[in-house]
């Protein structure tokens, strides 16, 4: 089997790899499949890599510690590396474990005719090389529950994956299983906006491999890049202070600053959601920053991306780079759409080289939330209102000239007819209407700021369903919960000082009080709570996807 690698972004590039591609398409749920869609995650995954040879296979052309210092090396290009990285220390794998080699009774032919496409045996794959390494009489290895299955065999015959297993070859590299691994965290394939189907085509992104920008790792092949920035927001490992969602302040125009996604260490906003659309609050535009240095070393220069979050036809929402559709297809580097204009400024010495500016400008803040339509009463009135009562303004206004009094009065020729009254829509607003529509535009104008700015409730891919909030216990904390188990969470976060031992004691100076646990919310989350906090904490842990708004 050809090792994976590649890698180009451009036509010629994809055209290359279209047969390598249309292959990988069939391994959407690998190697961590049975944790998909377990978002926000951070925290331990339990995954066994299990080696296997077949009974007349030559000699591997790596030992397990090749395979040991791939997933679970530090420093050198590895698997955890890799997830380590792009998941700002989200992931963790030091529960993994490689094992083998262990010889299956298969002869390699009879592997083989188990590989492919839809063969209904090709699932055996996994199961031969499980039972071998169980059943092996000199290291028997049996796989933890819970644990993930990724199973590589020498030489190479398959590349797949099911619920909770895959099947590599024996030069897999670190691109393959990033990529792998994606889905198993629940990532879909990347898009352009290139053709009705672009599935594959954002090079910046490794869920679009093997068409992307890679770079060498010093032992392991081909590895990266990192993910986008929707990808890295829907697993919700930026911290909240660092996303910004354009126009949810009000502000209309503003020139921002862009922190790398690899450089979290600078200021600057990670990732930007620009929203257009008041009828879907997921659909917007994302903005970020890739530098060329790290796993995104591979990419040809330092670039802002664009790209439109938007809903699929089977219900996800997937992100898709928009791209010239001309010459060498380069990402656009300005945008004027649906009332917004982006503009990508040239670099300049006033700020630092992992950063870089945008200017953007929306209608977005005077849109009406849905359900309400600007009244006009006059020209410029964009105060919403229910779509009866700007049908009642446009009514009004045509009938006008029949109200006032013709003969003019102690207000001049605005006058209004006995039993009619000035709207007041706008102070300078003299049209006549009923006593029961002046009210009605002055309650509609004390509840204008309520109405409008759909933006404020655009809280992106983790937004919590109805009856639930963030519990906030850190700010990568986008676990949902009840609004008193947030207000719990906020006190034992201030209380925590008083809960540790001011000794210290045998976990060191983070050792809680006699009846105190840390929380562990999170890895590294060392709040000391009682035992009934951390029970609850880990209940809504695994409860967390089933609280989401949006697959």
């Amino acid at each position: 089997m050809m090792r994976p690698m590649v890698i180009l972004g451009g036509i010629l590039g994809y055209n290359l790899w279209i047969k390598k591609l249309s292959f990988l398409a069939v391994t959407a749920l690998i190697v961590l499949a049975n944790v998909a869609d377990a978002r926000p995650f951070r925290g331990q995954i339990g995954l066994s890599v299990i080696l296997c040879t077949f009974s007349d296979s030559p000699q591997p052309p790596y030992d397990a510690n090749f395979y040991r210092r791939m997933i679970l090396g530090r420093g050198n290009g590895s698997f955890a590396d890799y997830w380590r990285a792009v998941s700002y220390n989200g992931v963790d794998f030091a529960n993994a474990v490689v094992t083998g080699w262990h010889q299956e009774s298969l002869t390699l032919a009879q592997a083989q005719a188990k590989a492919g496409g839809p063969n209904p045996k090709r699932g055996e794959l996994v199961t031969d090389c499980v039972a071998a390494a169980r059943n092996d009489p000199v290291s028997p290895y049996t796989v933890p529950q819970g644990h993930l299955i990724a199973a590589i065999t020498s030489p190479g015959v398959d590349l797949y994956g099911g619920v909770g297993r895959a099947f590599f070859p024996d030069n897999v590299d670190i691109g393959g299983l990033g990529h792998e691994n994606g889905h198993g965290l629940g990532l879909h394939h990347s898009f352009s906006d290139a053709a009705t189907n672009a599935e594959y085509d954002d090079p910046w992104d490794v869920m679009s491999y093997a068409n992307v920008f890679a770079r060498s790792t010093p032992e392991f092949g081909n590895g990266g890049p990192g993910l986008n920035g929707y990808h890295v927001d829907r697993m919700g490992w930026f911290p909240r202070h660092r996303i910004r969602t354009f126009s949810a302040d009000g502000i209309s125009y503003a020139t921002l600053t862009l922190a790398a996604l690899n450089h979290p260490e600078v200021p600057g906003d990670l990732h930007v959601r620009v929203p257009f659309d008041p009828a879907d609050p997921f659909h917007y535009f994302t903005i970020e920053f890739r530098k060329r240095d790290g796993w995104d070393s591979g990419i040809p220069a330092d670039i802002v991306l664009i790209h439109e979050v938007k809903r699929h036809s089977d219900g996800r929402y997937l992100s898709f780079l928009l791209r010239e559709r001309s010459g060498n297809r380069a990402p656009v580097q300005s945008l004027n759409r649906d009332g917004v204009v982006i503009q990508v400024n040239p670099r300049s010495a006033a700020i630092g080289p992992n950063q870089a500016q945008v200017t953007v400008q929306s209608q977005y803040a005077s849109r009406c939330l849905i359900g309400y339509v600007w009244r006009e009463a006059v020209p410029g009135d964009k105060v919403c209102v229910a779509v009866a009562t700007r049908a009642q303004a446009r009514a009004d206004n045509a009938a006008a000239a029949s109200r006032r009094n013709p003969g003019g009065g102690p207000y001049g020729p605005d006058t209004c007819r006995q039993g009619y009254v000035w709207r007041e829509a706008i102070p300078s607003d003299h049209v006549c209407v009923t006593t029961a529509v002046r009210t009605q535009a002055q309650q509609d104008n004390s509840q204008a700021a309520n109405r409008r700015n759909p933006a404020r409730f655009v809280y992106g891919p983790n937004t919590c369903k109805q009856g639930y909030v963030w519990r906030e216990a850190d700010a990568s904390d986008w676990v949902c919960v009840t609004s008193q188990i947030r207000t719990q969470t906020r006190q034992d976060n201030a209380a925590a000082a008083s809960r540790r031992n001011p000794g210290g004691g045998p976990y060191g100076p983070d050792t809680c009080r006699q009846g105190y646990v840390w929380r562990e919310a999170f890895p590294g989350d060392h709040v000391c709570v009682t035992v009934a906090a951390r029970t609850q904490a880990a209940t809504d842990n695994r409860e967390a996807p089933n609280r989401l708004m949006i697959p």
